[in-house]
């Protein structure tokens, strides 16, 4: 029996990891798709990286590697990356912690011009002690939302079975 237990259990662990692979290929396929897509050259796309890899160590990631050629996309990884950076900083804004202006969005990058201006954020937040508070920080645990429940009300005769319901209800 336990060898039985045994193939069991392995056999619904590699259906997990097929799971798991599967479900990462298709993340990466959608960072894939919100990379930008333009000509960008090695200097600036290097200048991106230094600010981005200012921010890693707060997020227990390691330094991005720099780029060594031109590229007119940006790999995924460095997309997950940076996704995830500015995710932190919509927290940070919704918790009033960075101001609104320090929004970081890789939407519409299409040339080293906004490469610069990304650059320039991702600058900007790396020099944020309270930023870097809040990352330090515990996140808010949100108190579970109640629902009402709410009694549909007939009017007219109330019928055995539902008077029965109404009985074991309140029993």
């Amino acid at each position: 029996m336990d060898e039985m237990m045994t193939k069991d259990l392995e056999m619904m662990k590699g259906m997990m990891e097929e799971s798991g692979d599967a479900l990462m290929q298709e993340e990466d396929a959608l960072f894939m798709e919100m990379a930008p897509k333009g000509v960008f050259s090695k200097g600036a796309l290097n200048s991106l990286v230094k600010a981005h890899n200012k921010l890693t160590p707060a997020f227990g990631l390691e330094p991005y590697p720099t780029f060594t050629e031109d590229a007119t996309s940006f790999p995924t990884k460095f997309v997950r990356e940076i996704m995830m950076i500015a995710k932190a900083v919509e927290d940070a804004i919704g918790e009033d912690v960075l101001d609104p202006s320090m929004a970081i969005s890789i939407e519409g990058i299409k040339s080293d011009r906004d490469l610069a201006a990304l650059t320039a954020r991702l600058d900007l937040v790396s020099r944020q002690k309270d930023f870097k508070k809040f990352l330090e920080s515990p996140p808010p645990v949100e108190a579970p939302v109640k629902e009402e429940v709410t009694e549909e009300v007939k009017e007219g005769p109330m019928g055995e079975e539902e008077m029965d319901s109404l009985f074991e209800g309140r029993m």
